[in-house]
């Protein structure tokens, strides 16, 4: 008894102690609720928010469309001429992702993926989404999470972090994976209704981000689906609506507190430009990534072929290419060597792992493979593990693959280095993205007709229906506009 006394003011006085810290750095007015919080300076915010910008243009590309770019700059600056922190230096960027997401950074600075505008039929539900996003910084909720954080690793209470992306994990500690799953139901609904209000200050109907529940919660249905036959865990849009059900009654009831601010005889038109500018908008994975089909992936510009095991389940990640087995007990990456790694791919592997040993040279179809065992640190566990390493040598290209697991992998690690050639002629169409475009639905069309013609390999009858606003049952109507894949 006498022990736990002792240890609970031991805790209390952490906890003081990282009062005081954060306190030391800022502690401001919410610019939200005008109410004093814990939370960091304003310019930490600015100054984490530029640093960690540019790890997100490392991980990220932005999506090479200059006008559908300024389209979203355009929303983004109006709606954030209209919150409580207009001075901020806003920026808004599409990235060139598949991803059905959309996030933001401290100090104001705002992501939308092509991945989730693919699913949106006009401008205000992209407003609506640019909205929640500047909800989170306006309301300064990065912040909080940081200083929140912060009390944390004083006190010594255990934080869960949820991202797993290694460039971006400090980030992922700073924000406890808020940028992919959410800040909590308070803070996701506090966004929905700022949203809302500087839409409705800009003239859309509010009422408009209900539109935008529907459509992401069917392709977050179809996504769970998905995930479920392909045996793995599923990730969607942490924002907008993600932790309310479709009726939820706080969420109607914000959205139609903000019809206030709207002016009803000055509606913003639907004038089509959203669907004009999509059209030709890639869908799913772009070239410049590569193509995955199945457990099969095609780069043209780099002429590449590899094949994983069947029953792999690839993931395409900016930075490397990752196989899964169907059980989760063995993973092979692949990225691109350093362009500076030069010498022999055998010296290559024995200056940059620990304890190289067992090489042997694997002869490809149009280069050459040296692979062994190495031991590296496990960065999460903090334990030493030995894995498989390969570097491949095809002319100029030379890529890393590496495989670990519960036990060391031996077939499907070399199945895969060997299966790594250039791509055969008939294979150039697979290697190519597809892209959304606008067509007139005519008499006798339907979803499944249409996927039977488009360039999607997977899911394709599912996918058409889920990006026109069709999900799960519904049928193009003649005469009307909608959306394929080529």
């Amino acid at each position: 008894m006498l022990k736990s006394m002792y240890l609970i003011k031991v805790i209390n006085r952490c906890v003081l102690l990282a009062c005081i810290v954060v306190f030391a750095q800022g502690c401001a007015t919410n610019p939200v609720t005008g109410r004093p919080e814990v939370a960091l300076s304003e310019s930490w915010e600015i100054n984490a928010g530029a640093k960690y910008h540019q790890e997100i243009l490392k991980q990220y590309q932005i999506y090479e469309d200059p006008e559908l770019q300024a389209y979203i700059n355009d929303i983004g600056q109006r709606l954030a001429a209209k919150s409580e922190r207009p001075d901020l230096q806003w920026t808004f960027t599409l990235l060139d992702s598949p991803q059905v997401n959309a996030f933001a950074l401290p100090g104001g600075y705002v992501y939308i993926t092509r991945g989730i505008m693919a699913y949106m039929n006009r401008e205000s539900h992209l407003a609506g989404v640019i909205g929640h996003e500047i909800g989170h910084v306006t309301a300064r909720h990065g912040a909080q999470r940081a200083a929140q954080q912060q009390l944390a690793s004083v006190a010594s209470v255990a934080v869960a972090v949820g991202t797993g992306s290694g460039d971006l994990l400090q980030l992922s500690q700073m924000l406890g994976g808020a940028l992919m799953s959410g800040y909590g139901r308070t803070q996701e609904l506090q966004s929905d209704s700022l949203g809302a209000k500087y839409i409705a200050q800009n003239n859309y109907d509010p009422e408009d981000m209900i539109g935008v529940i529907g459509i992401l919660k069917d392709q977050e249905l179809f996504n769970k689906e998905k995930a479920r036959l392909e045996g793995r865990e599923v990730q969607g849009y942490h924002g907008l609506f993600a932790s309310h059900p479709r009726n939820d009654t706080r969420l109607q009831g914000v959205i139609a507190a903000a019809a206030e601010y709207r002016d009803a005889s000055q509606p913003v038109p639907d004038d089509g430009r959203f669907l004009r500018l999509t059209d030709g908008m890639i869908f799913g994975e772009s070239e410049s990534q590569g193509i995955t089909r199945g457990n099969r992936f095609y780069h043209k510009s780099l002429d590449l072929f590899i094949r994983f095991p069947e029953e792999w389940r690839i993931i395409n990640q900016p930075a490397e290419l990752v196989g899964v087995a169907p059980d989760g007990s063995q993973v092979v990456r692949m990225r691109m060597a350093p362009n500076n790694s030069g010498g022999n791919i055998d010296d290559f592997l024995r200056s940059n792992f620990q304890g190289f040993r067992d090489g042997q040279r694997i002869q490809l179809a149009d280069g050459e493979a040296y692979a062994g065992v190495a031991t590296i640190s496990d960065q999460r566990t903090r334990q030493q593990q030995n894995v498989r390493v390969s570097a491949i040598q095809r002319g100029d290209q030379r890529l890393l693959i590496l495989g670990q697991g519960k036990s060391l992998p031996t077939q499907n690690f070399f199945s895969t280095v060997r299966s790594v050639r250039g791509l055969k002629s008939n294979e150039k169409m697979l290697a190519s993205e597809s892209k959304i475009r606008m067509v007139e639905a005519q008499a006798g069309d339907t979803f499944a007709r249409l996927a039977r013609q488009s360039s999607l390999s997977d899911y394709a009858e599912q996918q058409l229906r889920l990006i026109n606003n069709a999900y799960p049952d519904g049928e193009p109507v003649p005469g009307t506009k909608i959306k394929i894949v080529d």
